[in-house]
């Protein structure tokens, strides 16, 4: 690209190009400012970068002391002018200053500061009169401090601990001491002990077990007045007689009694049973026998339903009853109402045998009361109804012997009794249906044929056709014409060369193109063509495509930014 021109953006009238005229990286240079400038990295900015002038500002700098001009170092280093503002640093002061502290409580000696050196100032608290280092206070006496508003502290002294009387009262009885508390035993069986450092004394307060208290075992004991015991537990490892026992929480029976006598010879239930909403009797329970099912403890018991208000004696139910007896589906239980047993809630039968009840039938139960009015019913017969009369047999039909029906065979005919039993029947070919049946109305089809229907007659066969065609499949030809007939079938079809798609056809609107011409875009018109880059440099590229100020590409030999 020897003689290939590029140029960048630049203006005679603006000094400083537009925020946004710059994409990052563009180059600009005003000739008005006599400054160079580049688009920021957002694209959104323009940055300095030299210029001329700034070129001149540098090319005028000088060690001597003229306004305007930058300033150079002279041969020894140094800068000439004045300096106006306040210095960083400084090597070291004309006068050097003093610091120190005097006054009120602390004292500093005087430090001198000349630029160059630190100041350690070394302080120190003054003495106070009077006042000398040791330790007050002892066993019997206390230290009195004296201090000043700044926190200083003034003086120091002891005082002597005076006697101090300390009131103790009791239940009953009140008495003061001033040097010794005495914690003694008051009775049998109650000792104390006093332990501890000194100044931290423990007081320990025993029993032996000859008196009852809490967490501890003890022997019999023989209670005919009323006992109080704590809120924390109480076990008694012998006999506990106790005139008359009033629990009013709950009691917990670990180990059952194996004999309870009871004079009250009502024992009231479920008192707290207001809105009939628990079960009300007596359970058990035992290990179950036989399958794994009842191998578990099972619980039996004689209760009160308050679902239905029946007592029922039960067995086999698994879940523990609290409040209610769940009746699940291996449970056994009887109803017991007003003048016998009701089997509505069970099964009466060997698994819940009643031994105390005998149930036998002497005669048969008539129909009217539920029975069937018959003691014993033939075998494997259908039993009919009669009324209010007794359950008849109905006679056995005689036998048909199994007869295979095909799946291109029907039933032809059928004979049933009166109580819609069948008698007999027989079997015969389906054949010959209609388009009206389901069928074809043929009994008989041309290999390979086609079949059109015909409304309600039989299926006609459509009779084959031929296929022309004129011209060949290539890859550039297309179909223009096609011939089919009234059934949709394809006859003939014709094919001709593709040639002049128009650009909305997907082509480029053209039939030739320029020898080393770049095509561009034109809308829904044809595509465009450049014309052929030129050839008067052998050695470099001699010119580049670009666009002019309408868009059209053309080569040229020069990038030009245009103006700003």
């Amino acid at each position: 690209m020897a003689n290939t021109k590029i140029l960048i953006k630049r203006s005679t009238t603006t000094t400083t190009p537009a925020t946004s005229s710059l994409q990052a990286g563009e180059l600009a240079y005003s000739y008005l400012s006599n400054t160079a400038f580049i688009g920021n990295s957002d694209g959104i900015g323009v940055l300095k970068i030299g210029g001329a002038s700034y070129t001149a500002a540098i090319d005028a700098a000088t060690t001597s002391n003229t306004a305007s001009t930058i300033v150079k170092r002279d041969v020894n280093g140094s800068f000439s002018g004045n300096l106006i503002g306040n210095a960083t640093s400084s090597s070291s002061l004309n006068a050097p200053q003093n610091f120190s502290i005097s006054g009120g409580d602390i004292a500093a000696a005087t430090v001198a500061f000349s630029g160059n050196n630190a100041v350690a100032l070394n302080a120190s608290l003054n003495a106070v009169p009077g006042l000398t280092a040791g330790s007050v206070g002892s066993s019997s006496s206390i230290p009195v401090i004296a201090y000043g508003a700044n926190g200083r502290i003034l003086s120091v002294s002891s005082a002597s601990i005076g006697t101090a009387t300390v009131t103790v009262s009791g239940n009953t009885g009140t008495d003061t001491f001033g040097s010794t508390l005495t914690f003694q035993g008051g009775g049998t069986g109650i000792t104390t002990i006093v332990s501890g450092a000194v100044g931290a004394p423990i007081v320990t307060i025993n029993t032996d077990n000859t008196v009852l208290r809490a967490n501890t075992s003890v022997g019999t004991q023989i209670i005919n007045s009323e006992l109080s015991i704590p809120s924390n537990n109480v076990s008694i490892g012998g006999t506990l007689t106790v005139s008359n026992l009033n629990v009013s929480g709950a009691i917990i029976q670990t180990n059952a009694t194996s004999t309870m006598n009871v004079n009250d010879p009502i024992m009231y239930l479920a008192a707290n049973n207001s809105g009939n909403a628990v079960d009300i009797g007596m359970v058990g329970h035992f290990v179950g026998q036989g399958t794994s099912t009842y191998s578990h403890y099972q619980h039996t018991g004689f209760v009160r339903d308050f679902n239905d208000n029946k007592w029922k004696l039960f067995s086999n139910v698994s879940s523990e009853p609290t409040t209610t007896v769940v009746f699940d589906a291996t449970t056994l239980y009887d109803v017991i109402k007003t003048g016998g047993l009701d089997a509505s809630g069970g099964n009466i039968t060997s698994a819940n045998s009643i031994t105390a009840v005998s149930l036998a039938l002497t005669t048969a139960l008539p129909v009217a009361s539920g029975g069937i009015g018959i003691n014993t019913l033939p075998a494997n017969q259908i039993l009919l109804g009669s009324g209010t009369n007794a359950i008849q047999a109905l006679a056995n039909v005689t036998a048909i012997s199994a007869t295979s029906i095909t799946n291109n065979q029907t039933l032809s005919a059928l004979t049933t009794d009166t109580y819609g039993r069948v008698l007999t029947f027989t079997t015969q070919a389906i054949g010959g249906l209609t388009v009206s049946q389901g069928g074809t109305g043929n009994t008989a089809f041309t290999a390979g044929s086609i079949l059109v229907g015909n409304g309600t007659g039989a299926l006609s066969v459509l009779a084959n056709t031929t296929y022309t065609a004129t011209g060949s499949a290539a890859y550039n030809n297309t179909i223009t014409s096609l011939t089919v007939d009234a059934y949709g079938r394809l006859t003939a079809a014709t094919y001709s060369a593709i040639s002049g798609l128009t650009v909305t056809q997907g082509g480029t609107g053209l039939t030739t193109a320029t020898t080393n011409g770049i095509t561009f875009g034109n809308g829904a018109s044809a595509i465009g063509v450049t014309a052929a880059a030129g050839t008067a440099d052998q050695t470099f590229s001699t010119q580049i495509l670009t666009a002019t100020n309408a868009g059209v590409p053309i080569w040229a030999s020069a990038l030009d930014g245009g103006q700003f």
